[in-house]
């Protein structure tokens, strides 16, 4: 969804429920995907993606937003962060790279979804990022650089990069 779409359809959500859906289906799995990814099970995602469709809604005049995915994945952030307060936790590394609970997809570079996520946490945040995206969310990389607000070319260095840092770490099993 590119920026004017969604300022059109962010202005009409207090009062047109397609505009709501038009928003609510192109980013839910962008949220599950975001939450998951950077909070493991500390928050559940649908409570975060409640509330931030619920701010989003109650917005009187919302802003004009230029980068729609990160405006949207900040607002989650805000919310993740509010319901972690609440609970006053901590999120370990390992706690925020937890391997997600739903389904489970074969991949080839390691042989269970344990030490997928294992490798996977050896790597920086950024790295990591791309590579759940491509390799877990099943992403080309034209959506992930859309999701992490990156060029193609970016998105494309970001995770050859990423790649030869796995292949470096696996060089050391």
């Amino acid at each position: 969804m590119n920026s004017e779409a969604f300022n059109k359809y962010l202005k009409q959500m207090r009062t047109s429920e397609k505009a709501f859906r038009a928003v609510y289906e192109y980013y839910l799995p962008k949220i599950k995907y975001h939450v998951i990814s950077v909070y493991g099970n500390s928050v559940d995602f649908e409570d975060v993606a409640h509330d931030a469709f619920t701010k989003m809604i109650r917005l009187e005049n919302p802003p004009e937003v230029t980068n729609p995915t990160a405006w949207v994945y900040r607002i989650c952030d805000n919310v993740a962060n509010d319901y972690l307060r609440e609970k006053k936790g901590i999120i370990t590394l390992d706690e925020r790279m937890e391997a997600p609970s739903t389904s489970v997809k074969t991949v080839s570079a390691a042989e269970s979804e344990a030490d997928y996520f294992t490798l996977i946490r050896k790597l920086g945040k950024e790295d990591s990022e791309i590579i759940l995206l491509v390799t877990w969310e099943g992403y080309n990389l034209k959506e992930a650089a859309e999701i992490l607000g990156l060029t193609h070319g970016a998105a494309r260095q970001r995770y050859s990069r990423a790649l030869k840092k796995l292949k470096a770490i696996l060089k050391g099993y």
